[in-house]
């Protein structure tokens, strides 16, 4: 039996988001022009850590005359205990039948057992009712490498040096601050805060530029229950579970919808699990 222990905010989505079926597009308007950028999420393949989600992401830019930008989009998140992940994520407005912007939605399912990514679109019925399926190529098995040359082990010396000094350099320009645990509604989550101080000049800046990234992880879960991006050059976005259901998710999430036509790709490089919005994250 799926267990729906935990919601958040679920009040704020009841009447805003209707979903169509397994994977189905969400009927929330479009709003053309809406920015929602920074904060993503992200879901690996852990296993034995199921759950299907609701993540909403909302954006806000202050303009220097006073006006302001606002979006807000949202997504869903589905993993099993296999290990398979789902993402689905509204990339672009379309104009509907009845006259309005509508968002038409992508869905990505990762099988890391199948080693087979599979991805439609949902929301736009004129567009082909197709489901690409991609292979992963078998893992090629490592061979012993040649012993470096003393010039090839003083080059890699010479670039591990740099790289430590990159490094130290950028340890000057951020602070970070542990925010101890946190309860989001039964789920607990540890914070972390990363404050970055853009010296003046550095990008054509007066003053100094601060940026901060706040981060609440679930660790048992292996999930990001929320992300805060505040950068003065972007806004803010903050990224949240609106619903998160603990237990195995609807089988057909991981299925294209009826109708739709399967078309197997041949094998490349891909590899990769879905994406939610991180985050990670």
């Amino acid at each position: 039996m799926r267990a729906r222990l935990h919601s958040f905010a679920v009040a704020a989505i009841a009447g805003a988001m209707v979903f169509g079926g397994p994977a189905g597009a969400q009927s929330a308007p479009c709003v053309a022009g809406a920015a929602v950028v920074g904060t993503m999420m992200a879901v690996g393949s852990s296993l034995n850590s199921p759950f299907s989600a609701t993540v909403k992401t909302s954006f806000e830019q202050k303009l220097a005359d006073g006006n302001a930008i606002h979006g807000v989009t949202r997504r869903r998140l589905a993993r099993d205990s296999a290990g398979r992940t789902m993402t689905e994520m509204g990339h672009m407005c379309m104009l509907g039948a009845d006259g309005q912007m509508h968002e038409r939605y992508s869905v990505s399912v990762f099988d890391p057992v199948a080693r087979t990514s599979v991805s439609w679109q949902v929301g736009d019925d004129n567009q082909p009712k197709v489901a690409q399926v991609f292979h992963a190529p078998d893992p090629v098995p490592r061979t012993a490498s040649a012993p470096l040359s003393a010039e090839e082990l003083a080059q890699r010396q010479k670039m591990l040096q740099a790289a430590r000094a990159r490094g130290a350099q950028q340890q000057k320009d951020y602070k970070t601050e542990d925010l101890g645990i946190k309860d989001f509604n039964g789920v607990s989550a540890h914070g972390t805060r990363t404050t970055q101080t853009i010296p003046a000049g550095k990008e054509g800046n007066d003053l100094p530029l601060v940026v901060i990234n706040e981060n609440w992880r679930a660790k048992e879960m292996g999930l990001t229950v929320m992300a805060i991006s505040d950068d003065p050059r972007r806004g803010r976005t903050v990224a949240e579970y609106e619903e998160l259901n603990l237990g195995e998710p609807d089988p057909g999430l991981f299925a294209p919808p009826a109708g739709y036509t399967v078309q197997e790709q041949p094998q490349n490089g891909l590899v990769g699990g879905a994406v939610m919005g991180g985050v990670a994250y």
